[in-house]
């Protein structure tokens, strides 16, 4: 088999089998993005590309994109004679057609075709009659893709403009004279050449200070090792440089930017002044950026997929961006991994705040490469964790992986000689580049049966030199692993463990020449971190930050699994949890992934303190063990965990921050908190206690509190056991019964609310946008700062309300306790209602809606802004609210001063959660110095100052009610109530679907049903009833994603809903997961009665729901056949059951239940339905998740649609969320 055959060949067997979820959405759909399409059409290609229907590549016409994505791999000429067939027969008139691709692509198997949109003469050129015909050309695609019988297009999304170069600081650019160029919504950086000086002639060499001469020395320099990069081109000429490829629209191949040139430099330099680590590996310089430093994802996939047909080994991006839904691209990185290829990426330069991690470094499959300064502290430019994928049903991973140096890098200057930059865009050659000349050190015949992505990461994270972690001033932790990762480079450690692999494998092969035996892998699994451990504070914060105890939601820790024995494995088996000392006070489950692919995997645990503890104080220990099944081997993995308890705290020092009510980024167009920031257009930080908020994380658990972060809605937990529930600058809805829960809890409970809110305003948010320039389309904001109408939904009952506008003012100082200085009031909104009794906050503010509106400066005297509020009842809690959130969200201050307003929240959690006034006023002080007023009469306020916000009810307000439907779009909360009396709840997403384990076996056999759906018009309501009354791990819909669910009887809530296109794709499926496949036919020559089936394990059964008797596509995927014997007649004219299918059915199952001794539920009958109800929700893992938790609640709220009505799922890419 040759190499192109071997490559490629691997992508072909997995991605349909094991693949990740489709995003959210893609931009709201792609309907949502075709809002600008444009005239006329480009001439045809000339002879360099001579398809008629091809338009030229090397033009830049500003027409909209798109990435039609195939299921198998061809010449290009025939993928874009199979799509330009699919235009003609679905979307002709549209002005679709086939965009031309780089020469280059035309040498290489691909798997998609781009298609631009042109508006060809239909009607007016306006852009909402353009729009109209974009929209009609998006559906008539989409439904050839799921209508068509050959399935060979898999999916049609939007080409955006992909990545920017991550350079230096921003702060650091704009002190050395940095030139800032924004472009469309996104930065970029332009990077003046820096000769080499200033360094004596004696400073130490790069490749000295890192061992890599010592490597040299033993002639291991990086010889035979293929080393991709992807840049901005390549200036120098560099003499070990195989192919230099110009994979951008401009004919020039040349590095105008200089980027390239010195990445290139740092792997393979032959400067003796800046030499490269790896000075004879083979380099494929990509040039992926043009001189304006513009890219596309179609350019992207192009050149991975030369890549994967040139056999590189090695891929440096030093670039990257923050669209991690950008799902092209993520899939094809992750088809890159699987075909053995090791991608190494920059993190980015968006320290010191966190979770803007760029994208592919934040994918598990990449080593992700953060920056340390000359003296090894980690750089205050270089990005840090956690990921935000999981957001925010669950936990961000760690990231980086490992860090380097990032601080005056030398290496090759475009114009010639050396320069030096700074950035973690230098760091990550230094890694591709150190990975080279480690896998050097294998002879090369044996080379890539042990390196591949998990094993090279693996040898990484084990030699690295972890940095002393440490508090520093400001409530801010230093060198944690979200910070470092795994520690700095170190080649000459990594250089030993190549030795100690590279003896094991001799060993290995000399044994088993000897015998009859399998080759067995030296490799083994791997978790990053590889323990769990809240003893090693501060290294492993945020988990080490506070102690668990009994009542307190799960500790959540996502694991990356690193399997480098096979592209695939399995868990079978459910994990165990291993007891040591005091480890039987605790219970720990599991969320993993059936299939570990490609090479990694993410295991989400769950940690929590058994009731019997609720007094026990003290350190728990025990081990979680996993077994992986490899081809040939199966290993043990043991992950240690030590857990901190504490005896169950008073709700008084209990606080529930609210993480549910916020939409994360890239989701849609959530402005940023802070309106002067003209840099950062969105708020992307993530919005949680580890991220933007870090250091209010810790300045709430150094002041004794325990803070439990809220991944659901409200009704899934007793309030009553906190003191405080804070909500902080939420975007999201609030379900109504939640709010009756919470408004319940406040007035009854003795529980308290603390809201930080901020800013918003219907007269800008009409005028708010920004033109995408990837999709040529104006993006509208879906709300403010906060979403105050919400806000002030949850607080009506209480007489409290924001305003609908936006005030400013640089310096503030309320109930300032201790000494604090004053915070700014950046972009903050105002209250209008607020009831009797309650105290009041002004400040003197500028009026920024006057000032963005109008151009017109104005200032607002006695402006309130800070309300505290007594429910006056005998159990009553207290109410505190905030009108802007920025004094305590670091990412909106500049990295040297975080100018916080923990003193005043101090002053407020004593009067929430202690019920102790502020020092300076009591009920007999109206007028304190602190600026607050007790109110003898409730406050409203005089509209002519401050705005009352709109009622969005009002049907004549037609712009707030078209925003109210496109925020429907984003909305996790509208889009499980659309439609519903009851809404779809996501209360069981955080711990209803763990794995729970204990220290005996148990039973790991799921039972699986298939039902057809190819009419598209089915309804599954009895079946889903059935398998949710049996126990059902998951329901394979083949066929259309919509099915009623009449009949039902909400049983849905209880069923995993899988949608797959055909029965082949089913079977694959199945397979993956251990299954044997019966079909319920009538009787026939083989078949079992179902009370006499053999079974052995893991079953499907295949059901003829739609048609008489199974077709012969679902009698081809069956291993064997099932009958339930019938006494009367059968004719043999059909292959139809003779009893009903659902008889037949239920019969079958339990039979089936009784053999797997599936447990068995508490049932009781209902006056009013005569219909059963189970107890509890099953327990099962339906997502098989590599994110966490995030995906299958965005699938879950799809899925909501389906309550007795019709549902609409996620399609394939659902499988494995």
């Amino acid at each position: 088999m040759d190499v192109t055959t071997l490559r490629f060949g691997v992508r072909a067997r997995l991605t349909d089998v094991v693949r990740r979820c489709k995003p959210h959405r893609v931009i709201a759909g792609i309907a949502a993005l075709l809002t600008i399409c444009l005239t006329p059409a480009l001439p045809l290609a000339g002879a360099a590309q001579p398809q008629s229907n091809v338009c030229r590549f090397y033009e830049n016409p500003l027409a909209q994109e798109f990435i039609a994505q195939l299921r198998d791999y061809d010449a290009l000429e025939a993928q874009e004679q199979l799509v330009s067939s699919c235009i003609s027969s679905a979307a002709s008139g549209y002005g679709l057609e086939v965009a031309g691709r780089s020469p280059f692509a035309r040498q290489a198997p691909t798997d998609f075709v781009v298609l631009r949109m042109f508006y060809c003469g239909v009607g007016s050129s306006s852009e909402a009659v353009g729009g109209s015909v974009c929209h009609g050309a998006e559906a008539a695609m989409q439904k050839y893709e799921k209508n068509n019988a050959t399935r060979r297009i898999k999916a049609v999304r939007v080409n955006k403009e992909y990545r920017k170069l991550q350079l230096l600081g921003l702060d650091e650019q704009r002190q050395q004279g940095h030139k800032l160029q924004t472009v469309g919504n996104k930065r970029a950086v332009n990077e003046p050449a820096r000769e080499l000086i200033g360094l004596r002639r004696d400073s130490a060499l790069l490749v000295d200070t890192l061992g890599a001469r010592e490597l040299w020395d033993r002639g291991f320099k990086g010889q035979g090792v293929k080393v991709g990069i992807f840049d901005t081109g390549l200036s120098s000429k560099l003499t070990n440089v195989k192919e230099r490829i110009n994979w951008t629209h401009e004919p020039k191949n040349t590095d105008s930017v200089g980027h390239g040139t010195f990445v290139a430099g740092v792997i393979s330099g032959t400067d003796a002044k800046c030499p490269g680590i790896a000075p004879e590996a083979e380099l494929f310089v990509f040039r992926m950026f043009t001189g304006e430093q513009l890219s596309f994802t179609s350019w992207y996939l192009d050149a991975f997929n030369y890549a994967l047909f040139k056999g590189i080994h090695v891929l440096n991006l030093s670039t990257g961006g923050p669209d991690f839904q950008d799902m092209p691209f993520v899939e094809k990185v992750q088809e890159l991994a699987a075909n053995g290829i090791i991608l190494v990426s920059a993190v980015g330069n968006d320290g010191p705040h966190y979770g803007l991690l760029s994208n592919p470094a934040d994918q598990a499959e990449v080593i992700g490469v953060g920056g340390v300064t000359k003296d090894n502290e980690i750089a205050e430019f270089s990005s840090r964790g956690m990921t935000t994928w999981e957001l925010p049903f669950g936990s961000g991973r760690v990231k980086p992986d490992i860090v380097t140096l990032a601080e005056d890098v030398p290496g090759s200057d475009a114009s010639g000689g050396c320069k030096v930059l700074s950035g973690t865009s230098a760091s990550a050659p230094i890694v591709s580049a150190s990975i080279a000349l480690l896998a050097s050190m294998i002879p090369a015949e044996e080379r890539w049966s042990l390196i591949n992505p998990a094993s090279m990461k693996q040898i990484l994270l084990e030699s690295a030199d972890r940095l002393e972690a440490r508090h520093d001033s400001e409530h801010v932790v230093r060198n944690h692993i979200f910070e470092q990762g795994n520690g700095v480079l170190n080649i000459s450690k990594a250089s030993e463990v190549i030795e100690r692999l590279w003896a094991r494998h001799q060993t290995a092969q000399n044994v088993t020449q000897s015998g009859n035996e399998p080759v067995r892998s030296v490799l083994k699994p791997s978790s990053f971190p590889d323990r769990i451990d809240m003893t090693d504070c501060p290294r492993m914060w945020p988990y080490c930050s506070q102690p668990l105890y009994h009542s307190a939601l799960p500790l959540m820790v996502n694991l990356t699994i690193m399997n480098p024995a096979s592209v695939v494995g399995t868990i079978k088996k459910p994990p165990q949890w291993i007891s040591d000392k005091n480890g039987e006070h605790l219970t720990v489950s599991t969320s993993s992934p059936f299939a570990i692919w490609p090479y990694f995997g993410s295991i989400g645990v769950f940690i929590e303190v058994k009731e019997k503890a609720a007094a026990f104080e003290g350190i728990a220990k025990g081990e979680l063990r996993f077994e992986v099944e490899n081809a040939n081997q199966v290993d043990e993995l043991l992950i240690p965990v030590t857990i901190k308890i504490v005896p169950t705290p008073p709700a008084s020092k209990r606080i529930l921050w609210d993480q549910f009510h916020n939409i994360p980024y890239p989701s849609a167009f959530v402005p940023r908190d802070n309106l002067e920031n003209q840099h950062d257009l969105m708020d992307v930080g993530g919005d949680h206690p580890h991220t933007n908020y870090h250091q209010l994380w810790n300045f709430l658990t150094s002041e004794g509190f325990y803070v439990d972060i809220l991944p659901f809605e409200y009704s899934c937990l007793d309030l009553g056991k906190y003191g405080v529930v804070m909500i902080v600058d939420p975007e999201e809805e609030f379900f109504r019964d939640e709010i009756v829960a919470l408004q319940a809890a406040i007035k009854y409970s003795n529980v308290s609310l603390i809201v930080f809110a901020d800013w918003y305003d219907n007269r800008m948010l009409n005028s708010l946008e920004l033109f995408d320039t990837s999709t040529l389309s104006k993006w509208h904001a879906i709300t403010g700062g906060a979403n105050i109408p919400a806000i002030n939904k949850l607080l009506h009952d209480f007489h409290i309300a924001f305003g609908d506008g936006v005030v400013y003012s640089s310096s503030v100082s309320l109930l300032n306790s201790g000494n604090d200085s004053s915070f700014p009031y950046w972009s903050g909104s105002y209250l209008t209602n607020f009831p009797v009794g309650g105290y009041l906050g002004y400040i003197d503010a500028a009026d920024q809606s006057a000032r963005t509106l109008n151009r017109s400066e104005h200032t607002l005297t006695d402006v309130p802004v800070l309300g505290l509020y007594e429910v006056p009842s005998i159990y009553g809690g207290r109410i505190a609210v905030f009108g802007d959130s920025s004094c305590l969200d670091s990412s909106v201050h500049p990295a040297e001063k975080f100018r916080h307003c923990f003193g005043m929240l101090r002053s407020i959690l004593r009067f929430t959660n202690d019920a102790v006034l502020p020092s300076s006023i009591s009920p007999q002080d109206d007028s304190a110095s602190t600026g607050l007023q007790r109110l003898e009469l409730e406050f409203v306020a005089d509209k002519s100052r401050l705005h009352p916000l709109v009622d969005l009810q009002d049907e004549n307000i037609w712009q707030l009610r078209a925003r109210h439907t496109e925020f429907a779009k984003y909305s996790k909360v509208l889009q499980a109530s659309k439609g519903k009396s009851i809404h779809r709840s996501f209360c069981k997403f955080y711990a209803k679907e763990q794995r729970t384990m204990t220290s005996s076996a148990t039973s790991s056999v799921e039972l699986y049903m298939v039902l057809s759906n190819k009419s598209g018009r089915q309804n599954l309501g009895t079946y889903l009833r059935t398998a949710s009354a049996f126990g059902t791990t998951q329901v394979l819909v083949v066929g259309s994603e919509r099915f009623g669910t009449h009949g039902a009887h909400r049983a849905q809530k209880y069923v995993d809903v899988v949608h797959v296109y055909d029965f082949v794709e089913a079977r694959e499926y199945l397979k993956v997961k251990g299954c044997t496949i019966f079909g319920l036919s009538k009787q026939s020559q083989g078949s079992y009665a179902a009370h006499a089936t053999p079974y052995e394990g893991t079953s499907a059964f295949v059901i003829d729901n739609e048609f008489p008797g199974l077709s012969e596509e679902q009698r081809a995927i069956c291993d064997h056949f099932i009958h339930v014997p019938f006494h009367g007649e059968q004719t043999e004219a059909s292959s139809a059951l003779a009893l009903d299918t659902t008889v037949v059915t239920a019969i079958t199952l339990h039979h089936f239940t009784a053999f797997a001794q599936f447990p068995v539920r508490a049932i009781e009958a209902t006056s009013t339905q005569g219909k059963f109800v189970l107890d509890a929700y099953p327990t099962f893992d339906p997502t098989q998740n590599h994110r966490g938790e995030e995906k299958a609640a965005m699938r879950e709220a799809k899925r909501a649609n389906a309550d007795d009505g019709l549902a609409e799922g996620d399609g394939l890419g659902s499988m494995f969320e």
